[in-house]
This record gives structure tokens, C-alpha cells and sequence, in this order.
């Protein structure tokens, strides 16, 4: 029932989060509880993230009604991202912390919440928590599954860069190079261009900028989208191409209008 994506300022994030794991009932579910979470994904899907949280909030109320601990997870976890996704991070934090109190109570470990800590790391991104990021990142990447490893590494080279820690970008960039099959490469596109940037390369960072412009498009991750737009537009002011500068930075406003609007 668990609609995957991490939307990190990062919205990191950007790219899919997965990680459902531990505890609950493998061969039953609660119907109403199924039909609230099935709503809720498919207004989240459409762009309504607003409806979709009311969705995961009434879905969450009903887990913890029915004591079903994968229930409270999941709908625990979709209100937390659709949270963060309205940039209501109080909120997303409340709701991490109540979640994962309950699944702790009901005996499920810190590797089952990795997926947890991960939501929890992407909105202290959003906040510019740089330490607090790598630490959450940290207890991710304790996760089972590969795609939440990969995006916790991920964030923790975002964090490192705002941090000026080249080795633990690196760290991160030779992981997810190394794990290409698991991860999103866009992901390690991103920590590239940043690389680059670090390095003062700006045509190289141009380019690579560029290119991850379109790789954010094709995944349909727009808040993606938009970080990468800034980050091709000051590669170019820096390479002294102003004009080519603000022409990205109006279709960068453009896109934060229209996502206001919605």
C-alpha cells in the first residue's frame, strides 16, 4: 500500500524511496484502511498533496485504531513525506516521532525504520541542519533494502558539500557509483555537479547541470528539477554568462509559481 518517493528539498531528495518492512499482517488488511491509503495515492499522484495528506492523516488514525504496526508504518510514513513535500516540517517531524515511538513500542528495530530516518534526514535538508542530516543519513543506511541506502548516501554527500567535507562526498560518490544497479543515478549526477562546482570547473559544471536538468525531468521529480535549475544557473554566473544565467532562473521562477499554485 506504500506510495515510495522521497521528495527532498532534496525534496532528495529526490527519486524513489522504498522500505516497508517488520511487523503487521501479511495476508490481511483492513478494508477501510486499504481504501483510504488507495485515495490518498492516487490524489498524491495527480499533484493534489494537500488532499493526499488529509488522505494519509485519516489513514494513520485508522491504523493505530485497528493496532496494525506495517499499517501504522506505511501511512505514518506517506504522512510525513506528504508533509515535508508542503514544506510543513514542524509537522513532519511530530509525525516521524509519534510513528516511530509506536513501532519501537511494538518491537520493531531501528533497521526497520531506516525508511523513517531517511524522511527525517530529507526534512532537516530542507531546514539546513548540514549535521543533523549526515546523522539520521547514518541510521538509514542501516536499511535492508538498497534504494534507501543508496538515497541516504545520497544525502549525506548533499550535506557534506554544504559542510565543505570532500571526503565524505567522495565517500558517498564512490558508493553510488559502485552501486549504479541499486541506486537512482540521478542522485549521483547531482553530488557530480556539486563536485564540480566545489572545484570551481564551471564549464564542466554547466554541462553536468544541464544534463541534470533533463534527467529531473524525465523522472517527473520537479522539485528536483527546480534545485537543479539553480545550480545550472549559478555554474553559469560564475563562468560569466549572466544573460544564460537569468534566462535559467526565469524558468526556475516559473516552476516555483506554478507548484505554489497547486
Amino acid at each position: 500500500m506504500k506510495f515510495r518517493h522521497l521528495f527532498m528539498c532534496l525534496s532528495l531528495c529526490a527519486g524513489g524511496l522504498a522500505g516497508c518492512f517488520g511487523g503487521g499482517h501479511a495476508e490481511w488488511e483492513d478494508p477501510r484502511y486499504a481504501t483510504m491509503m488507495e485515495a490518498a495515492d492516487s490524489v498524491f499522484r495527480l499533484g493534489y498533496v494537500r488532499q493526499a495528506q488529509q488522505q494519509y492523516q485519516a489513514a494513520l488514525d485508522r491504523a493505530f485504531l485497528i493496532d496494525d504496526p506495517r499499517a501504522i508504518h506505511d501511512a505514518g510514513f506517506n504522512l510525513a513525506t506528504s508533509e515535508l513535500r508542503l514544506k510543513d516540517y514542524r509537522n513532519s517531524l511530530t509525525t516521524l516521532d509519534r510513528v516511530s515511538a509506536a513501532l519501537t513500542t511494538r518491537g520493531w528495530t531501528g533497521e526497520q525504520q531506516a525508511d523513517l530516518h531517511l524522511v527525517r534526514a530529507s526534512v532537516l535538508y530542507a531546514q539546513k541542519y548540514w549535521q543533523d542530516v549526515e546523522s539520521e543519513a547514518v541510521l538509514a543506511r542501516n536499511s535492508t533494502d538498497g534504494s534507501v541506502r543508496s538515497k541516504a548516501y545520497a544525502l549525506t554527500g548533499l550535506a557534506a558539500v554544504e559542510l565543505s567535507d570532500r571526503a565524505t562526498l567522495e565517500d558517498a560518490i564512490n558508493h553510488l557509483t559502485a552501486s549504479k544497479k541499486l541506486s537512482n543515478p540521478t542522485d549521483l549526477q547531482e553530488l557530480l555537479v556539486r563536485r564540480s562546482m566545489m572545484d570551481q570547473t564551471w564549464s564542466q559544471a554547466v554541462d553536468e547541470a544541464r544534463k541534470l536538468v533533463s534527467s529531473r525531468e524525465e523522472e517527473m521529480d520537479y522539485e528536483a528539477m527546480r534545485r537543479a535549475l539553480l545550480l545550472e544557473a549559478r555554474a553559469l554566473q560564475a563562468a560569466g554568462q549572466q544573460g544564460a544565467a537569468d534566462d535559467v532562473m526565469r524558468r526556475f521562477t516559473d516552476s516555483e509559481k506554478a507548484q505554489a499554485g497547486q
